[in-house]
């Protein structure tokens, strides 16, 4: 049963990805406030750039909530402009989801919207690593740039 939710969950995320990206043909998009990294907030510019395989040692993690099972958690990014191991915006695109104790915690007024959020790598991962999260790889690589926010 876990392998199917997995399974339905991924070709969800496709199907997202691909019905988003006739908004994007017609050029690149500023999305203000869209990624945490280390703790900041960054915007990112949306652009058609996808890959079929990553570039050797040249991409980031970017932990993506969109099919999460709540709102309001945005993406989180492994790492960010500064970073010596940051890698200028091209990702490996991992899609996370709540678990059930996952959502009771993020959720305890149950409705559908994080009462907090995860703003670092390292919160992501312990959450999983406390089984509040599942993360699934999508073999989905694209590039993105991590800007300084607009205030």
């Amino acid at each position: 049963m876990r392998t199917r939710s997995i399974i339905i969950i991924a070709a969800l995320s496709l199907a997202v990805l691909w019905a988003a990206a006739p908004a994007y043909a017609g050029g690149a998009v500023r999305v203000p406030g869209a990624i945490w990294a280390g703790g900041e907030l960054y915007d990112t510019i949306l652009t058609p750039a996808t890959f079929r395989t990553p570039p050797a040692k040249s991409i980031d993690i970017l932990y993506n909530f969109g099919m999460s099972g709540l709102q309001g958690q945005r993406s989180v990014s492994e790492s960010a402009p500064g970073d010596p191991a940051f890698n200028g915006g091209r990702w490996s695109l991992k899609m996370v989801v709540f678990t059930d104790a996952g959502r009771d915690l993020a959720d305890p007024d149950g409705d559908g919207i994080v009462n907090f959020e995860l703003v670092s790598q390292a919160d992501v991962l312990q959450q999983a690593a406390q089984g509040y999260l599942t993360i699934l790889d999508t073999a989905i690589y694209f590039e993105c740039p991590l800007l300084p926010r607009k205030q």
